[in-house]
């Protein structure tokens, strides 16, 4: 047997010991083994950083009962069995034809990953191109060369994820995170994703991760379809029989549809196909920026510099109790990252960020975002598009077009007048002075006024000379959600579509996209066994 150590606080100077060496010298008991289950930084303002572990403990017999009546008890139990995959019956019918996957994101790709363990050979559908050439079209954007609406931040192999950051953080309980984590490690991820609290890969490294997972998934018997973009739906018998590319219609015996959060053309035309919708609660607001090494001071206080230290992380959130305003909240935190223009059409002006592997550049940003709800912009499903597409064209007018973007220093926005000079930022375009209430909805500003002052308590100087806002953040959560069923995750309105991940509105992130696509494609295989494929088709 073996016992689960939790919440074992190490200081700095001791990190990098053998974690059988700290646990035995914690319990005062010789440990055979150490094997680390949870790893976190504790670094909250005001207090010495340490590292916070959970590890798993083999020790003898009479030691483990020892530790077990020891003054560390509470902090003790015995492990449980490990997850028992599911097994499913083998008197299911076959489905009725190939599944097709619409979208090469996390939700996509790893619908397509638990159907191919499964015996089935789905087609996977990619609006953009594979992740080289999209790695490549995107490198020759950001340098000066001509924009594709097909093939930026947003369309292409791998989703939004792929090359903004990698992080692996999520809220979510669902023991299929462990799934998708050692899936990742399996194609290439650090084995510390697999226990690190804020497990990151870096926008650098994930995309070879998609490319030998994709690969992988393609000798066994994975159809993928790149630079190819669904545009309309084909029903038979009151049931959905595939989709529509172009003038070619693709059968299906099931639709998983990852399209994601930013595909507004085919998020309308599902809408005029009259798939089930709601319009649902979605995040907007601005970048801000500092240098790196603020951050680390802000965080670390007298720490900082330690060697066992990380570059610095936030997560802030700052809430009004009287309910007098929006909370605000950070969002897709990114040390040592820059903010990158992410859109997918010209006309439109938003940001994202991200991060390489090493996180070793001179900024940090962090969307700083507030939750708007139906009740205030619109309870039709297309109001939450129209109000995203309004403040990203307002965007990209203030920015001058070209893909500059506005901008504001931190303490000019709240004077609320316009900066009469910038300061350096990491976005790759030009930036221009704008007044970036006008890419905000109603009211927004004001509640993020009011955050930055009251974080800026906390954290004197976030709120200072330093930092910099980029706008707006307007693509942090879909404005809509796709309908389906508690139970079988189908669409009500459209038998034979499962709408799945971030764009459908079930997810938010790549590992919470990626658990959404396991469950949609563990709700197929409940239903269906696996199609028989003629081979020349696989």
């Amino acid at each position: 047997m073996t016992l689960v150590f939790q919440d074992l606080r190490v200081p700095l100077e001791l990190e990098g010991t053998d974690p059988a060496r700290l646990a035995g010298r914690r319990l005062g008991l010789p440990v055979e083994h150490a094997r680390i289950l949870r790893k976190s930084l504790d670094a909250r303002v005001g207090r010495d950083p340490v590292y916070v572990y959970a590890l798993e403990l083999t020790l003898s017999p009479r030691h483990e009962k020892l530790a077990l009546h020891g003054r560390h008890k509470q902090k003790l139990r015995r492990s449980g069995p490990a997850r028992i995959p599911e097994v499913f019956s083998d008197e299911r019918p076959e489905m009725p034809g190939r599944p097709v996957i619409v979208g090469g994101g996390p939700a996509g790709l790893f619908a397509a990953w638990r159907l191919v363990r499964e015996g089935f050979a789905p087609i996977l559908i990619e609006r953009g191109p594979d992740i080289t050439e999209r790695g490549r079209r995107w490198a020759d954007f950001v340098k000066g060369g001509a924009f594709d609406a097909e093939c930026n931040l947003l369309f292409g192999e791998g989703g939004a994820g792929a090359f903004s950051d990698g992080k692996l953080t999520t809220r979510i309980k669902d023991p299929r995170v462990a799934d998708v984590l050692e899936v990742l490690v399996t194609y290439g991820a650090p084995e510390a994703c697999q226990w690190l609290a804020a497990p990151h890969i870096g926008s650098n490294a994930l995309p070879a991760i998609i490319r030998r997972m994709r690969s992988d998934l393609q000798r066994r018997g994975l159809v993928v379809r790149f630079d190819t973009k669904v545009d309309g739906l084909t029903a038979k018998n009151g049931r959905l029989a595939g989709v529509r590319c172009g003038e070619r219609e693709v059968p299906a015996g099931a639709v998983v549809l990852g399209i994601g959060h930013s595909a507004r053309d085919t998020m309308e035309m599902l809408l005029d196909e009259g798939v089930a919708a709601e319009a649902k609660p979605f995040q907007t607001g601005l970048r801000i920026e500092h240098p790196q090494a603020l951050i680390d001071k802000l965080q670390y206080g007298d720490s900082c510099g330690h060697t066992a230290l990380p570059v610095a992380e936030y997560a802030l959130r700052s809430r009004d109790r009287k309910g007098a305003r929006s909370d605000v909240f950070s969002f897709c935190m990114c040390p040592g990252g820059e903010i990158l223009p992410a859109m997918e059409r010209e006309g439109f002006m938003c940001v994202n960020g991200a991060s390489p592997k090493a996180r070793d550049g001179q900024f940090a940003n962090s969307g700083l975002v507030v939750t708007v709800i139906p009740d205030v912009y619109g309870t039709d499903p297309r109001d939450g598009l129209r109000l995203q597409r309004q403040l990203e064209s307002r965007a990209w007018d203030l920015g001058g077009g070209g893909f500059a973007a506005p901008a504001q220093r931190v303490t000019d926005f709240l004077a609320g007048r316009v900066s009469e000079s910038l300061g350096k930022t990491s976005y790759p375009l030009p930036l221009t002075s704008a007044p970036l209430d006008e890419v905000l909805p109603v009211g927004a500003a004001d509640s993020l006024r009011a955050a930055l002052l009251d974080i800026d308590r906390r954290l004197p100087g976030f709120a200072g000379e330093h930092g910099m806002l980029v706008g707006p953040e307007s693509r942090s959560s879909s404005p809509v959600r796709l309908l389906r069923d508690a139970e079988t995750l189908e669409s009500p309105s459209h038998p034979g579509l499962f709408p799945v991940g971030e764009g459908a509105g079930h997810a938010g992130g790549i590992m919470s996209a990626a658990v959404d696509g396991l469950r949609v494609a563990d709700a197929l295989v409940r239903r269906w066994r696996a199609e028989a494929v003629p081979s020349e088709l696989v």
